[in-house]
């Protein structure tokens, strides 16, 4: 099986650089660590599901893409957890970290949670979520003029969560049950639908759409802190070429970081202008050697002159 592993999604990326640079006293801190905490339980619970793949057999040919994202003709992302495609059937799943007792009110489409405290809460619905993404991959296999059968589920990674009264068409289980739903699967469809160039063309064609994407928070973003920031949480000041601190730290990581910050935040280019203000550079040549010395792609002559962010700019530096 060739799979496409999970990487740490952007959403990660963008709230932890928002908790950075929203004002700690500001009313919205509190919601993007809220949001930065459910988004780390989510990505916990994705890891462990991941982890039960390597107990199931499937065909050699099998390829499993981790966190698929792609768009359909108008313009609407789908982020799937979990794509699974072999030339028997394609299954779509979506997993949940979530505890205590979960249920759907289907007249609502409302899903429901509720905790060990009594608490209740509602949260997006994953049946109307898994049914968009399955919706998607029929349209692209269609379009290439094939069959084959698609299925989806609703992975509960959670082992204490109680499943109540949930929608009887879409399989609901716990992440311990997934060998077992693939091995039936392969058992229900023992033959290949799918003939080797067609299978190969409908891999290819998935993996062609696949565009990952940074999230883009659904709330207004108050006011961010420019700049360097010292691991103390303090703007840095720029003096003589590097980035120094009131507690006196001298550090390279705050310049790489605030580069980080920049790409998920604004762009994964940036000019010599835009460096300056969002680092509180005033000096345009103490900039341009900076950005020089981090050796990044760059296109266009003198003003015109832009840089590419790596990805992984902050792990790298």
């Amino acid at each position: 099986m060739i799979i496409m592993k999970r990487k740490l999604p952007s959403k990660l990326f963008v709230l932890d650089a928002l908790k950075r640079r929203i004002d700690h006293n500001h009313d919205m801190h509190e919601l993007v660590t809220s949001l930065m905490r459910r988004a780390e339980i989510g990505y916990r619970g994705e890891l462990k599901v991941d982890r039960l793949w390597q107990e199931i057999t499937v065909p050699s040919n099998s390829y499993l893409f981790h966190n698929y994202e792609s768009q359909n003709d108008f313009g609407n992302s789908h982020q799937i957890d979990s794509l699974f495609i072999c030339p028997h059937f394609i299954l779509i799943l979506e997993i949940k970290n979530i505890s205590g007792l979960i249920w759907y009110e289907k007249e609502k489409y409302q899903f429901m949670r509720k905790k060990l405290t009594g608490e209740i809460e509602s949260f997006q619905s994953p049946f109307e979520q898994v049914q968009r993404h399955v919706d998607f991959m029929e349209r692209i296999v269609e379009r290439l003029g094939l069959e084959l059968p698609l299925h989806k589920a609703v992975v509960i990674a959670e082992t204490s969560t109680v499943i109540g009264n949930v929608p009887e068409e879409i399989p609901v289980f716990h992440s311990i049950g997934l060998p077992s739903e693939i091995k039936k699967l392969l058992l229900k469809y023992n033959s290949p639908a799918l003939s080797s160039p067609h299978y190969e063309m409908l891999v290819n064609q998935i993996q062609k759409i696949h565009k990952p994407s940074i999230y883009k928070p659904k709330f207004e973003i108050p006011p961010l802190r420019k700049g360097a920031i010292c691991e103390c949480g303090r703007v840095m000041e720029f003096h003589h070429g590097k980035f120094v601190c009131i507690c006196g730290l001298r550090s390279k990581e705050p310049l790489y970081q605030g580069l980080h910050d920049y790409r998920y935040l604004f762009d994964e280019w940036i000019t010599n202008q835009e460096f300056r203000k969002f680092f509180l550079i005033e000096s345009r040549d103490a900039a341009n050697k900076l950005l020089k010395r981090t050796e990044f792609y760059c296109e266009g002559n003198n003003k015109g002159r832009r840089y590419l962010i790596p990805e992984d700019v902050w792990r790298i530096n």
